[in-house]
């Protein structure tokens, strides 16, 4: 298979054929990769730039409410963290660690349905636990009104919840203390599904790759779709951020583009449907590397949080 990275070979995908209606998909439940270090590397990579793009791990809005919360309190404020569907635990590690923010303590548990992709437990912080367990089913009765804050990310790719997010806020809502926060952190997308570009002169192959990824990911990710499906399963306060990267770092959000959409493609599709779309990526990713076009992709990331009401 080609690998789009490398490649300097000139696509044969036509450039304005039409964004195909049906796609062979792969039984996978999760449309990407746990088995090798170039997924891992990219959770990794996607996580450090979601951080620099949005400027915290945690939502400032979540920690504010919590501290008035909290009231007077002598010392840090000690707040309990679940982070579902940990992968890597790259953001629970950042969490345990402090997360970049002061009169707070966190103590955080990761879950994840696969422990795969996790690190090794004697190099973990001491407030950091990985578990395994389904994010799509309700938790333990032992774990109910547990956390302070819950943390999803990325779940666009697990395709039972491709309709309809409601299993997994409902799991979070679940794993919450009344007046505890959700936070969910997504790619943002524009009501047409799509995310913006860059260029220098005409792109057809990017604007098609991006043509089939509008048709490919769950349409709550538009804009505030989210919010309005966490105030429909009990949360209040649902609130959608929109962080737009800056110029100097889009670069590194078409890398991370292509990374994910080539992880995607040789996961979650079987033939005839991998050979195009992996064409279809090294023909686009020619375009960001020819001097005369530059394309770069302006990916967008969203945060939803929303409160679980007091009572």
């Amino acid at each position: 298979m080609t690998n789009i990275m490398t490649t300097t070979k000139e696509s044969t995908q036509p450039a304005q054929a039409p964004v195909p209606e049906a796609f062979h998909k792969t039984e996978a439940a999760y449309a990407l990769d746990r088995s090798g270090y170039t997924a891992s590397g990219r959770l990794f990579f996607q996580h450090y730039l979601f951080k620099d793009v949005t400027g915290s791990v945690i939502n400032p809005q979540i920690l504010a409410d919590l501290r008035a919360s909290a009231g007077a309190v002598d010392g840090d404020i000690e707040l309990k963290v679940a982070d579902i569907g940990t992968g890597n635990s790259a953001w629970a590690q950042d969490v345990a660690r402090g997360a970049g923010v002061t009169g707070f303590k966190f103590d955080v548990q990761a879950f994840d349905i696969s422990d795969e992709q996790y690190p090794p437990s004697h190099i973990l912080p001491s407030n950091l636990k990985l578990n395994i367990a389904d994010a799509l089913v309700t938790p333990p009765e032992e774990l109910h009104g547990t956390f302070d804050i819950v943390h999803v990310a990325q779940f666009a790719c697990v395709r039972p919840l491709h309709e309809d997010p409601g299993a997994a806020i409902d799991h979070a809502l679940a794993l919450l203390k009344p007046g505890g926060w959700l936070q969910w952190d997504e790619w943002a997308r524009d009501t047409n599904n799509q995310v913006g570009m860059t260029k220098l002169a005409p792109a057809p192959r990017c604007d098609w790759a991006l043509g089939v990824s509008s048709k490919v990911l769950p349409e709550w990710l538009i804009e505030s779709n989210l919010a309005d499906h966490l105030t429909k399963h009990g949360f209040a306060e649902a609130t959608w951020f929109k962080f737009e990267p800056r110029d100097d770092q889009l670069p590194a959000c078409t890398m991370l583009w292509f990374l994910t959409g080539d992880e995607l493609v040789r996961f979650g599709y079987e033939e005839p449907t991998r050979s195009l779309f992996l064409e279809a990526l090294a023909g686009a990713f020619n375009e960001t590397r020819d001097a005369s076009i530059r394309a770069m992709f302006k990916t967008a990331t969203s945060s939803v949080v929303g409160k679980k009401p007091v009572s």
